[in-house]
């Protein structure tokens, strides 16, 4: 069994093909011991292929069934969950973009990468891991990472939170706790316990309580970054 360091937590990896450690490889530890594991099985990935949206090649359904495994472990054990998101670290801290897919987050992220270039590290271009540790909410690289595969096996502290929405003009609303709850909601995937449930609220609640929450309508331009940060020195 393989051991891999993922959101500061340490996970053994039971029956993964050798497309899935070629995959993971980024993330793998020296370690002996674990926090926790996960065995694949061929119910887990038979019932990705059940629920997939799109077809994908056969080898992917294994690590989705690993990623919502250790999901769910996180939500229930560590403080976490995971975010459909793009994120990166500026000025020593996290920004997250997050919205529906195709809307373009990977594309706001390049932009600030443009703009300020150097000074950004991408965290995770997808599918990232976010922790509530000792009173502050932390954002993890994983290697579900997108199509365009960027993501750094890093954590930083969350500074602020934009849903993006496409427009011709830059504009951005502070936006209120409860419709951001919602929409976080919407870019996680829901538990089918009530208590799991109940964890992933009461800490996305924590989370729109100290961190602020923007709605972005933004083009593809230089602007849109400008527009954004500047929300957040205002507030």
């Amino acid at each position: 069994m393989d051991i891999y360091k993922i959101a500061d937590l340490y996970i053994g990896i039971k029956n993964s093909s050798s497309f899935t450690k070629e995959y993971l490889k980024d993330y793998l530890s020296d370690k002996n011991d674990f926090d926790f594991s996960v065995e694949v099985t061929q119910d887990m990935i038979d019932y990705e292929k059940q629920i997939a949206v799109e077809k994908v090649p056969e080898k992917y359904y294994e690590l989705t069934a690993i990623l919502r495994s250790i999901c769910k472990t996180i939500l229930k054990d560590y403080n976490g969950f995971f975010l459909h998101c793009s994120s990166l670290e500026y000025d020593g801290k996290a920004f997250i973009f997050t919205a529906k897919s195709g809307t373009g987050k990977s594309t706001h992220a390049r932009l600030w990468r443009e703009v300020f270039k150097d000074k950004v590290v991408m965290i995770n271009d997808d599918k990232p891991i976010v922790r509530f540790i000792d009173g502050k909410f932390f954002i993890y690289g994983t290697p579900w990472n997108g199509k365009h595969s960027i993501s750094n096996n890093i954590k930083s502290e969350i500074k602020a939170i934009y849903y993006l929405s496409q427009a011709k003009e830059n504009k951005v609303y502070k936006c209120e706790p409860i419709l951001a709850i919602s929409k976080l909601l919407s870019q996680t995937v829901l538990p089918d316990d009530k208590d799991s449930m109940n964890t992933l609220l009461s800490m996305l609640e924590k989370l729109v309580e100290v961190t602020p929450v923007f709605d972005l309508e933004c083009n593809i331009s230089e602007e849109a970054v400008h527009t954004a940060l500047n929300a957040l020195k205002e507030n």
